[in-house]
C-alpha cells in the first residue's frame, strides 16, 4: 500500500503538536493511517518528515531521528528492516533525474529506484542515501556520508562518496 500524500499533509500538521521524543505509538498509528506498514516498538521523532506516495515498510524496533527526511517517488518503495536506526537529519531518497546536455535543462527525465535499509543497520547524522541503494545487515554509515553504492553487510562506511573503512566480519 502506498502512502497517501493527502493524509501525510495532516500527519505533518499534527506531529509538531506531539512531544518530539514521546508518544511513538501515536505517531506509528498516524503513519499506518497514511498507508505505511509499521512494526512494533518503532520510535519516530515528531520532526521526521515523509514525502511522496511511495510504499513505506518499517520493521520492529526501528528508530527514526530528529529531522530525518524520507523522500519517495510514487512508484518506489523504502524498506527499513528490524532494529535499523536512521539518524538525525539523515535523508533517504528514491527519485532523481537523468542528466544530459541534450535537453533544455540539465535535469532531464525523472527516474526512481527502491531503497532498503537492512536489519540492524545504522545510518548516522546527516547521511544521504541515494536512489537504488541497499545498506546491508548490521552496516554502519558514518555521519555526513553519501551512500552512492550498496553498503555491504557487517561493514562501516564513511565519506563522500561512502567507502568501506572497516569490516566487522571476515
Amino acid at each position: 500500500m502506498r502512502l497517501s500524500t493527502k493524509k501525510l499533509y495532516f500527519y505533518h500538521l499534527i506531529c509538531p503538536l506531539i512531544p518530539v521524543s514521546r508518544c511513538h505509538g501515536l505517531k506509528a498509528k498516524l503513519l499506518r493511517w497514511c498507508g505505511a506498514k509499521i512494526g512494533k516498538n518503532v520510535e519516530i521523532m515528531s520532526t521526521a518528515k515523509f514525502y511522496g506516495g511511495f510504499e513505506l515498510i518499517i520493521g520492529n524496533g526501528v528508530f527514526i531521528g530528529y529531522d530525518a527526511m524520507i523522500f519517495g517517488h510514487n512508484e518506489s518503495s523504502i524498506i527499513i528492516e528490524d532494529y535499523a536506526k536512521i539518524g538525525t537529519r539523515a535523508s533517504i531518497v528514491t527519485g532523481s533525474h537523468e542528466y544530459t546536455i541534450d535537453t533544455p535543462s540539465i535535469a532531464g527525465k525523472g527516474t526512481f529506484a527502491n531503497v532498503r535499509v537492512c536489519k540492524g543497520a545504522s545510518i548516522e547524522t546527516n547521511v544521504i542515501v541515494l536512489p537504488g541503494k541497499t545498506v546491508g545487515e548490521m552496516a554502519h554509515v558514518a555521519a555526513g556520508s553519501v551512500v552512492t553504492h550498496d553498503v555491504p553487510p557487517f561493514t562501516r562506511v564513511a565519506g563522500v562518496p561512502a567507502r568501506v573503512i572497516k569490516k566487522f566480519k571476515e
